[in-house]
């Protein structure tokens, strides 16, 4: 392990993560509010500042090795984490802090803020910031720290991406990654643009589109998009289920590409999440049908499949055993290469794929040549061992 590579990776890392924590200062001083408040801004980008420029200083930049690269993302996002905490510090603990930063860049969304409304505007802008570069946070490290798109880079990349390639886009895989964050940025702007149409103040769209795209969850109110209207609820579901959506693939089908419906992880994603709205539609009309359970149905399939957590309703409303298939649900998630957690989809595509192929090894011959294909491509035994392995 070289520690002067390490050095240089993670200062160019916070070299860029300094821009980020700097955001939302200007967002304070237009909605009026103090220095003082914003002083947990000011610290933060300073130290993220100060200690990136001496880790540049003290690095040598050289293509990392496979270790070097996993230990620089690990650090470089603790880091992340540490510093995204220093603004929350004005109102809540260090513990809590830190708790609520790793909620936001990792997008898992839980937080320790019960009623977000009574932040200031720049706060609640640096969660839905925060949530939004994490969505696509391995990226967002790659565009900071790659050069040239060495071997090493493109392995660790297509590791996420899998079945769609990134060569596909960009021979290059730091113009492939530059193209996955325009879609990203373009469809944010789309949501922005609905929510803003449909009645939310630009503040909150521009909040909640973060959120959604990335998968997040937070919000600038403590009932979540339930306290927005219908017509807002119902683009959401869209908006969620698109975040559950292989990047790769999106960026095609805005380049007229439509391969996206021979995709068979998408394919078994819409299955899922239109399974699991069916199940949920049949609980809520147990005692009385309403077409306003279509629309809470669709709406907490996406949130789970997505790992959004956007709520509308409770959970706990529903029955314990289908409580316990959304627990399911959860831990399958979305699509690989998308902004979404869990397992994902194509991972349990490959266990089913698997499963097959085993299972028809028994009425072959042992010449035979029984092998586990995804759309085409047969998956070697390093792979099929990873998934077996997750």
């Amino acid at each position: 392990m070289r520690g002067q590579v390490l050095a240089a990776i993670l200062g160019s890392f916070l070299k860029v993560f300094t821009a980020v924590i700097a955001m939302p200062i200007p967002v304070g001083l237009y909605y009026g509010e103090s220095l003082i408040a914003l002083t947990g801004f000011l610290y933060g980008s300073l130290a993220s500042l100060i200690l990136g420029l001496s880790l540049t200083r003290l690095g040598d930049y050289e293509e990392p090795s496979v270790g070097e690269a996993i230990v620089s993302t690990v650090m470089g996002w603790t880091l992340a984490i540490i510093l995204g905490a220093i603004p929350f510090l004005v109102e809540i603990g260090l513990t809590n802090a830190i708790f609520e930063s790793t909620a936001g860049l990792t997008t898992t969304g839980i937080s320790m803020f019960l009623e977000p409304q009574a932040l200031n505007q720049s706060l609640l802008f640096w969660r839905a910031l925060m949530q939004w570069v994490g969505g696509l946070g391995v990226l967002t490290f790659f565009i900071a720290v790659i050069r040239e798109s060495g071997g090493i880079s493109r392995k660790l990349f297509s590791a996420e991406t899998h079945k769609t390639d990134p060569g596909s886009i960009r021979p290059s895989l730091k113009k492939s990654i530059i193209e996955l964050w325009k879609v990203y940025i373009f469809i944010t702007g789309f949501m922005i643009a609905s929510y803003s149409l449909l009645g939310m103040s630009f503040f909150n769209a521009l909040a909640h589109s973060f959120s959604a795209i990335s998968t997040g969850g937070f919000s600038t109110t403590g009932a979540s998009i339930g306290a927005f209207g219908q017509n807002i609820q119902i683009i959401t579901i869209l908006f969620m289920f698109l975040g559950g959506v292989n990047f790769v693939l999106l960026y095609k089908v805005l380049n007229m590409d439509f391969s996206i419906r021979e995709n068979s992880e998408f394919r078994l994603y819409t299955k899922i999440f239109l399974l699991f709205s069916g199940l949920i539609l049949l609980d809520l009309s147990s005692s009385g049908f309403s077409l306003r359970y279509i629309q809470e149905s669709l709406f907490q399939s996406a949130a789970i499949i997505s790992s959004t957590g956007y709520g509308t309703m409770s959970i706990m409303s529903l029955s314990v055993f289908l409580q316990f298939m959304l627990i399911g649900l959860m831990f399958i998630g979305g699509s690989l290469g998308s902004t979404s957690g869990g397992l994902k989809t194509f991972r349990l595509k490959a266990l089913i794929e698997l499963t097959r192929t085993r299972l028809r090894a028994y009425s072959l011959p042992d010449t035979a040549i029984n092998e586990v294909k995804i759309d085409g491509e047969i998956l070697d035994d390093s792979t099929l061992r990873t998934i077996s392995v997750l």
